[in-house]
This record gives structure tokens, C-alpha cells and sequence, in this order.
């Protein structure tokens, strides 16, 4: 039994009141899907075990050809778009009496403890949120161009080219955001490589503590 059919497997135990299925599924999982939310919102915990909560209970409708990672980072996907528009709510709400906050970012440069990093984040932060999270999904949790179509329910093809894009867009970034020197040549020679480092759990780990300060920025 592949990995994916045994996710399946495990999912189908706890939604039948198993919960050490449900201990297994989650350790499994948790930490990716706490990364794909943790370097955009302050709430990175709560959106990941609603996460969880939404795929135990089965309310997000379930294509029978994606795979359980698709489907799982499906579910994020969703809960993240209906936090930020819900974040995007209140801020226009506030902004009737209070001034325009000036605008800062979940990627914030200053949780990078080097230079390559705080160059690449830098630029990652002004991308739109939909190249980032073709970006977080490919680079960081190692889905596939397949899987990612799953999870944004488009063709494979669109997420190639997608992928293409997002990877020339990254580079143009920082180009026009970092002086030029040795640390900027450095991630542009190997751009794959350092965007694949910040999901590193050492890297992680060090930048975690500092995150939730600094995604609240962004409002």
C-alpha cells in the first residue's frame, strides 16, 4: 500500500471514531500543513487544526482521482483565502475611522537569520498570493505539478506554465529588490535551492519563534 492510499485509509478510521488513526494522520501531516500557513498568518496553529477538523468531518467535497496531500493542502488552501478575506473585512471595516495602515508583509525580511534569506523573502513578500502558495506547495511540501492542479482544480499544463512563471517572477524580484553582490548571485545561482532551504526544519525552527510578531506587519 502506497502512502496515499494509506492516508485514505487512516482518514476513513478516524471518521469512523478511531482516534489513534486520527494520532497518526495528524503527526504525519501536521507540520506541512502548518508551514503552508505559518509565514502568512498569525494564526497559523488555529487555521491547521481547522484544517484537520474539516478533513475529519468530510464537509470539503472529495474528487475521487486527487490524492490525499491534494487534497488535504485543498482544504488549507480554502481556509487560509476565507481568513484572509475575513482579515480583509475587518481592515476595511477599521479603516472607516482609523487611518490607512501602511502596508507590511507575512514574509517579513527580518525573520531571516541570513542574508540569502532575507533577499529571497524579500522578494517572495510582493508576490501575489497565488504564486506563493504554487511556490510554499511545490517547493516547501514537495507536491507535484499534478497534485498542485488538484489542489487549485486547474490543469496540470496551467501549473507547469504557473510554476515557470513563478520562478521567473521570483528571480525578476530580486533582482530589483537586492543590491547585486555576492549573496544575491548566490540565490540567483541556485534559486530552487534556497527557496527549498526555508522549509528546512532547522531553518524553520529558528525563524518560528519570531513569525507571529512579525506576520502581524502585514496589518
Amino acid at each position: 500500500m502506497d502512502a496515499g492510499s494509506e492516508d485514505f485509509e487512516l482518514l476513513q478510521r478516524w471518521r469512523a471514531g478511531d482516534p489513534s488513526a486520527g494520532d497518526a494522520l495528524v503527526r504525519r501531516h501536521y507540520g506541512s500543513v502548518l508551514r503552508f500557513f505559518e509565514v502568512r498568518t498569525r494564526l497559523a496553529e488555529d487555521l491547521t487544526q481547522r484544517t484537520f477538523l474539516a478533513c475529519v468531518e468530510g464537509r470539503e467535497r472529495f474528487r475521487g482521482d486527487a490524492s490525499f496531500r491534494a487534497y488535504l493542502f485543498g482544504i488549507a488552501r480554502r481556509q487560509l483565502f476565507r481568513h484572509l478575506e475575513d482579515e480583509r473585512r475587518v481592515d476595511r471595516l477599521a479603516s472607516l475611522d482609523e487611518p490607512e495602515p501602511q502596508p507590511g508583509t507575512s514574509l517579513s525580511v527580518l525573520v531571516a537569520r541570513r542574508e540569502e534569506h532575507q533577499i529571497l523573502l524579500t522578494a517572495m513578500s510582493g508576490l501575489p498570493e497565488e504564486v506563493q502558495t504554487v511556490i510554499v506547495l511545490h517547493y516547501w511540501d514537495g507536491l507535484m505539478a499534478r497534485e498542485i492542479a488538484e489542489v487549485l482544480e486547474v490543469p496540470t499544463s496551467t501549473i507547469t506554465t504557473r510554476l515557470a512563471r513563478a520562478r521567473q517572477a521570483l528571480g525578476d524580484r530580486i533582482r530589483r529588490v537586492a543590491r547585486r553582490g555576492r549573496a544575491s548571485d548566490a540565490v540567483l545561482a541556485d534559486l530552487d535551492g534556497w527557496v527549498r532551504s526555508l522549509a528546512d526544519p532547522a531553518t524553520m525552527a529558528a525563524l518560528r519563534p519570531r513569525i507571529p510578531q512579525l506576520v502581524a506587519r502585514r496589518r
